[in-house]
């Protein structure tokens, strides 16, 4: 029978470093790895241009889709006297909140606040200019209007 215990400490160290490297690439992979491979669009969202969408009529209405990746899509150029409307896709609760963050000071009537998955909120624009916002619960998801 073999005599396990008479091996060199090179030899243990090295069967500790192999599968230390080992368990510390698989946590990393599983847990810490946000690239990931789950990249398909959620079922039921509806497909937009995910960067810009213009209203072309005043007094036209417009959605934003709050999904689990974000706002979609994450800037707007309207008209005057359009209505953006904000649908919660994302299966959590969502936030609507004027820029910057954590103040919200920019446009405060863009502070919308909380709205719940599968529910939407509203805000018509009358003056022209750019108003950025983000989702307070989920600060790096953010998106700008532009009013003409």
């Amino acid at each position: 029978m073999a005599d396990y215990s008479k091996r060199p400490i090179w030899q243990w160290i090295a069967i500790y470093a192999v599968v230390g490297v080992v368990i510390y690439g698989a946590v990393y992979l599983f847990f810490f790895n946000k690239s990931g491979y789950n990249t398909a669009p959620a079922t039921g969202t509806t497909e937009v241009n995910p960067t810009l969408i213009e209203a072309q009529k005043r007094g036209e209405q417009v959605s934003v889709f709050l999904t689990p990746s974000g706002f979609v899509p994450v800037a707007l150029i309207v008209k005057a006297g359009t209505t953006v409307s904000w649908l919660n896709q994302s299966g959590v609760t969502g936030n609507v909140s004027s820029a910057p963050h954590p103040t919200h000071t920019a446009y405060p009537p863009l502070n919308l606040g909380n709205f719940e998955a599968g529910k939407s909120i509203s805000l018509t624009f009358n003056t022209p200019g750019t108003y950025k916002y983000h989702n307070h619960l989920t600060p790096s998801q953010s998106g700008s209007i532009t009013v003409k």
